[in-house]
């Protein structure tokens, strides 16, 4: 009990030294300081760890203006299928789950118009011919329709087919149509006449391309190929992408070929991965010329699921309507796929998304995705990628750039349609996540590195408190710091930190690029903590070598991670004061001290560490904590041998500790182990009776051996005489 309580008031007198010196520097300016340590962000994952707020993070750590975003009217409908331009500006939007395709005129001020409306459920693709008119390709009984002409003349491609899942006109007139479920692409001639072109193996073709010198690319689903349809009709595998769904294709200005596929979690092969929910089977396919009383299309789609060719809804439906239970998306790892003329495919995008939609603006590669309605770019080669809008829908299903440098985003679940402003927004901001500085810390100096245009500035906030989340008992926000190589955090000193990045520009053409932040900082210096000692207990030893080598050890830790120096000292019971054991400081956190240069006796170590070697003399803290009490001892065991008329009692003592074994010698012969009365040596008295053998007249010795715990030997011996016996008489 007396050991736990100084132990007790050891550890109370530690936790209050550290609560005084904490309220100490919360209360005042920090005095003692640590060494110097730096936050610094300079990478895309440290900066998303932020807040954003019109500015956008490239992968490779580049902070800009985002654009700003506006819905374009307003639509009624579920889905934004696909958009379509004329040229006289016009848009087109295809939509479901109402089967509507809706006109817009070019003046702001123009609201939608229905322009026209499909028996079937879904408006899934629209192109428009060289001579202005517009056509919609429908599901789920696979008709293209002329939206243009008043009359609205239809055609279907083969009673086979239920899915017109994309269309894309030539500069000849004719239309190409990608199919499903017979995985066709079929070509629509000026004279409304149908051609099968190719005839896949899979169950839908997703998507169609045309390049300009009239060759013809398809994406499918089941195996991901994608398809090249020659001028002369001959057809081959241009690609064969590791995902199992080719969703969208797009011909670049200089010829190139993107592929962006959407493969569900778990999606291969075998013409279903991440197909529309919605999609009829084969078997349940309407006849040819029918309108379905009821289509799966109209059952709505859980929020953020996305739906349509290439993805998974939030129900599954069946043929008569009607729904089976949720499924919710789970996008696999998709790409984008850049085909150049060379025929050699590279990858230049990927994420954990649906990828939907590509369009080409300004140089840059545009990216729809799902199901989190993520707009993404990508400049050169794939060199680097950013996501520069978000949208509150769950998929961004087409991409339409303006000639003026607007681009039209449609979405779904619900369907809109948004409009993307050319240039960048005049302002926009980061806030940092927290840092944690792990102690109550002084901030310096703060630094920033950014590409500045003409016309565009960042400017730095810093704020500090105590709490590990943000709020009223943090500092205000600092005065804007705009010099990036030589500006301080003027904040008050606190445990946790937090930095704002104020980007700007005059010029919506240009844009800042924030590329690191860096703040410097010293942590207030608190001493080392030692949390435990351990000592030897001699007496748990079996006494086969001798203890006369101890090993110390003790744990401790320093709050600021300094580099630490360690002195031992000694006393022993009934010792005045403290005796040092040697004179170097120790780095090590254990000690081997030879004993035998001290007395035998009952010891404690004392323990002072000290974060000397990282602090300046003035700032140095240093710690100390005492052992609990333990055995030196070099001092062997007493023997005292008694001699009786047929026996001898040996009786044992050690002053420190326990006995572990004896043995006795009769005149100079082998050593017999001898053992308490009890069997056991658990004391350090023992008391044995030995009974001797009968012994012959004379004159015997007995030596008798006993060790201690500690491996020392001590012995004691005994004359016995045995008188002759006397004759008797006659």
């Amino acid at each position: 009990m007396h050991l736990n309580a100084i132990a007790d008031r050891t550890r109370t007198h530690r936790a209050l030294l550290l609560f005084g010196l904490l309220g100490a520097t919360l209360l005042s300016p920090v005095g003692s300081l640590a060494k110097l340590e730096t936050w610094r962000q300079d990478t895309s994952a440290a900066f998303s760890k932020g807040r954003r707020e019109r500015v956008v993070i490239s992968d490779g750590g580049r902070v800009r203006l985002g654009q700003s975003s506006s819905p374009v009217g307003k639509l009624d409908v579920e889905h934004v299928w696909d958009l379509a331009r004329t040229d006289q500006g016009v848009i087109f939007a295809a939509t479901g789950d109402a089967g509507k395709v809706f006109r817009r005129e070019s003046h702001d001020d123009a609201s939608w118009e229905l322009a026209f409306d499909a028996s079937d459920s879904q408006a899934f693709a629209l192109t428009v011919r060289a001579d202005g008119h517009v056509f919609v390709g429908t599901g789920p009984t696979g008709q293209v329709i002329d939206v243009t002409d008043p009359k609205h003349p239809a055609s279907r491609p083969d009673p086979g087919v239920q899915y017109i899942w994309d269309l894309a006109a030539d500069a000849k007139g004719n239309i190409y149509a990608a199919t499903g479920p017979t995985g066709q692409l079929w070509k629509l001639a000026p004279d409304s006449k149908w051609s099968l072109e190719l005839d896949s193996k899979h169950a839908h073709l997703l998507c169609v391309a045309i390049a300009p010198d009239g060759t013809v690319f398809a994406g499918s689903d089941g195996e991901g190929l994608i398809y090249r349809v020659g001028p002369d009709g001959k057809t081959s595998v241009v690609y064969d992408a590791p995902q199992s769904e080719v969703r969208t294709l797009l011909i670049a200005p200089d010829g190139a070929l993107f592929a962006g596929t959407a493969t569900e979690s778990g999606g291969g092969g075998g013409g279903g991965s991440g197909r529309a929910s919605f999609l009829l089977s084969r078997d349940a396919a309407p006849p040819s010329g029918s309108s379905p009383d009821t289509s799966p299309a109209q059952t709505a789609a859980a929020p953020d699921t996305p739906t349509g060719p290439g993805a998974r809804s939030g129900t599954t439906s069946t043929p008569s309507g009607g729904s089976a239970s949720p499924r919710p998306s789970s996008p696999g790892d998709n790409a984008v796929y850049r085909i150049g003329p060379d025929g050699v495919p590279r990858e230049i995008f990927h994420a954990r998304a649906l990828i939907y939609a590509l369009a080409w603006q300004d140089d840059r590669l545009l990216i729809g995705t799902g199901p989190e309605g993520q707009l993404y770019e990508v400049r050169g080669l794939g060199e680097e990628s950013a996501p520069i809008a978000r949208l509150d829908n769950g998929q961004i299903l087409s991409l339409l750039a303006d000639p003026q440098g607007e681009l039209f985003l449609g979405a779904g679940d619900p369907g809109v349609v948004v409009r993307l402003a050319p240039g960048s927004v005049a302002r926009g901001t980061l806030t940092s996540d927290v840092h944690d500085s792990k102690l109550i810390s002084r901030f310096g100096a703060l630094t920033w590195q950014a590409k500045l245009p003409p016309g565009t500035s960042v400017a730095i906030q810093v704020r500090t408190g105590n709490l590990g989340e943000p709020d009223s008992t943090w500092s205000e926000w600092s005065a804007e710091q705009t010099d990036p190589a030589n500006s301080r955090a003027l904040v008050p000193t606190g445990r946790f930190v937090q930095y704002r990045a104020i980007l700007s520009t005059r010029d919506p053409r240009v844009t800042p690029e924030l590329r690191s932040v860096s703040l410097r900082y010293q942590t207030a210096n608190l001493p080392p903590e030692i949390t435990k000692i351990d000592v030897p207990d001699v007496s748990a030893s079996e006494g086969t070598t001798r203890q006369t080598r101890l090993t110390l050890r003790w744990d401790v830790t320093d709050p600021n991670g300094d580099d630490l120096n360690h002195t031992l000292h000694v006393r022993k019971e009934g010792w005045p004061d403290w005796v040092r054991l040697g004179d170097e400081p120790l780095t090590s956190s254990s000690y081997e001290w030879d004993t035998t240069s001290m007395p035998a006796g009952i010891y404690r170590v004392r323990v002072t560490s000290t974060d000397r070697p990282s602090n300046n003399p003035a700032d140095a803290l240093s710690r100390d904590r005492e052992s609990e009490p333990f055995v030196v001892d070099h001092e062997a065991p007493t023997v005292t041998a008694t001699p009786r008329p047929s026996s001898v009692t040996v009786t044992l003592k050690d002053n420190l500790t326990r006995l572990v074994k004896a043995a006795y010698a009769l005149d100079g012969g082998d050593w017999t182990p001898i053992f308490p009365e009890d069997g056991l040596f658990d004391t350090p008295c023992e008391t044995i009776a030995i009974t001797l053998p009968d012994l012959k007249p004379g004159t015997h010795v007995l030596v008798v051996r006993a060790t201690d715990a500690a491996g020392n030997v001590g012995t004691g011996d005994a004359l016995i005489e045995i008188p002759a016996s006397t004759p008797a008489r006659p």
